[in-house]
C-alpha cells in the first residue's frame, strides 16, 4: 500500500494559510516532509494523519491510497 498526497493537499494547505515550514511544525515533522507530500511522493499513513488533523479535512480529501504492485522473480 502506498500513500501519496492528492493535488488538493497544497491547495488546502494555502487556503488554510500555511507555510511549508508552518505547517510542518503544527504536523511536528520536518519541513521535507510536507514539501515531499506536495510532490506526492509516498508517505506512512501515520504522516497522512497528522497531516488531516493539523489541516482539520478527511483523508478522502487529501489523500490516495495506491496498491504496490508484487513483481514476480524469473
Amino acid at each position: 500500500m502506498i500513500v501519496k498526497a492528492k493535488k488538493t493537499f497544497a491547495l488546502c494547505r494555502i487556503k488554510k494559510g500555511y507555510s511549508i515550514t508552518r505547517l510542518a511544525e503544527e504536523m511536528q515533522v520536518n519541513p521535507s516532509v510536507v514539501s515531499k507530500m506536495e510532490k506526492q511522493q509516498p508517505v506512512r499513513p501515520a504522516t497522512a494523519r497528522k497531516a488531516c488533523i493539523a489541516l482539520n479535512e478527511s483523508f478522502e480529501i487529501l489523500f490516495t491510497i495506491e496498491n504496490q504492485e508484487v513483481k514476480e522473480h524469473e
